[in-house]
């Protein structure tokens, strides 16, 4: 089968949505499938409006790669046009990336030669499902959309994406709740849906005990520091915290973003030896994960909009517990694994109290952890997800 996966940016980008799209496309080629990729050269979406920006390194075969250059002074403007015209194609590509015509169209030809089965495509935004749309039309190939649904995201009332994913072959899920709200709010066919969720690699799993919860306490955070992953709760708790037990320390772990800024100056806004125990690490490199996940005592996801997150099942993979904000996605995850607590959205005071019990309770964070390292291997491995995947489209 020859399959063409389609991604808005592409890793090493600190992405989970694009992650899974490669890792599901490194699945079907172990499976003897031929594919082809398509991303934008965008390390991040904040890429999407900067006229400089390095373009993403190359960590796949290029002759099965096709990276796209954007039209990055377009997404303001339309921002502005929509003001007085209010349409939702304009709303939808405002989002981007919105690949540059000849390139686009070189890339055209190059799919319409390869002759793709099967197209996988996703996650939002809408433009990358708009893109696969088409080019299932003109390949007459079958169609998979992984949505990665969020339900704060405006793009899931838009007409435009609801009719897209109709009109999908299958739908990839990632949870109960994601799928329960297309069937329900959306009248999608159920037999369009594969509840697979997101995985890991076998080789990530490991059976080994931490040692971290009593030695060299850390809490981690992992993810682009976006606004919505609201790392600013979390290092406000970590100042709290660490006003009590001055031998913590906070990782924080991802890609620097347009609020990125606003990051820093909180930072340096803390007392020097509180900001002296907060240590980041930018763009690492995928192989640095397990250390990197490790090296901490609990992972904390304080963010307010996930479809899945998969840092929570990587976190379980290496047995630590986790802390997450109490939305959807999350709260499935941590009440099916018992791996780890959850907190009220933007509470501060409730993060600090859930932070601090993990850290004075060892045994139970130890606990945690292994819950939900067995619920990850029992259910999330990639050759669980695929075999999912595949058993439905008939690999």
């Amino acid at each position: 089968m020859k399959i063409l996966l389609i991604s808005h940016i592409f890793p090493p980008a600190v992405d989970g949505g694009s992650k899974v799209i490669y890792k599901l496309g490194q699945y079907f080629e172990s499976q003897n499938n031929q594919t082809l990729y398509l991303s934008s050269n965008c390390s991040s979406t904040d890429d999407f409006i900067k006229s400089k920006y390095k373009k993403i390194s190359t960590i796949h075969n290029l002759t099965s790669t096709i990276y796209l250059p954007v039209y990055h002074h377009l997404r303001r403007p339309l921002k502005f046009l929509n003001l007085f015209l209010n349409q939702n194609l304009l709303k939808i590509f405002q989002k981007g990336p919105i690949f540059k015509s000849i390139p686009f169209l070189k890339a055209i030809y190059q799919i319409l030669k390869f002759k793709p089965d099967l197209i996988i495509a996703g996650p939002l935004p809408t433009t990358i499902v708009l893109y696969a749309s088409f080019l299932k039309k003109i390949t007459n190939s079958k169609l998979l959309i992984n949505a990665s649904f969020h339900p704060t995201d405006n793009d899931f009332q838009q007409k435009t994406l609801i009719n897209a994913l109709k009109k999908a072959d299958y739908l990839w899920t990632l949870t109960q709740s994601e799928t329960d709200y297309f069937t329900k709010k959306f009248n999608i066919d159920p037999q369009k849906i594969i509840l697979a969720g997101n995985g890991v690699d076998e080789n990530f799993l490991t059976t080994q005990k931490s040692t971290t919860y009593d030695l060299r306490p850390n809490i981690l955070f992992i993810g682009s520091l976006s606004t919505h992953k609201r790392v600013d709760l979390l290092i406000k708790s970590f100042s709290t915290i660490y006003n009590l037990q001055s031998n913590l320390s906070l990782t924080i772990a991802g890609q620097k973003t347009l609020f990125y800024p606003q990051i820093e100056k909180l930072i340096n806004s803390l007392d020097p030896k509180i900001k002296s125990k907060i240590n980041f690490i930018f763009n690492f490199d995928q192989k640095d994960l397990a250390k990197i996940i490790d090296n901490c005592s609990v992972l904390v996801l304080p963010s307010i909009q996930e479809s899945f997150g998969l840092v929570v099942i990587e976190a379980w993979a290496r047995q630590k517990p986790v802390i997450c904000a109490n939305i959807p996605a999350l709260k499935e995850l941590v009440e099916k694994s018992n791996g780890g607590l959850l907190f009220q959205v933007d509470d501060q005071n409730d993060l600090t109290q859930k932070i601090k019990f993990i850290l004075d309770n060892p045994k139970k964070a130890e606990h945690l952890g292994k819950s939900g390292y067995n619920y990850v291997k029992n259910n999330y491995t990639w050759n669980k997800v695929g075999n999912k995947i595949c058993q439905k489209i008939l690999c």
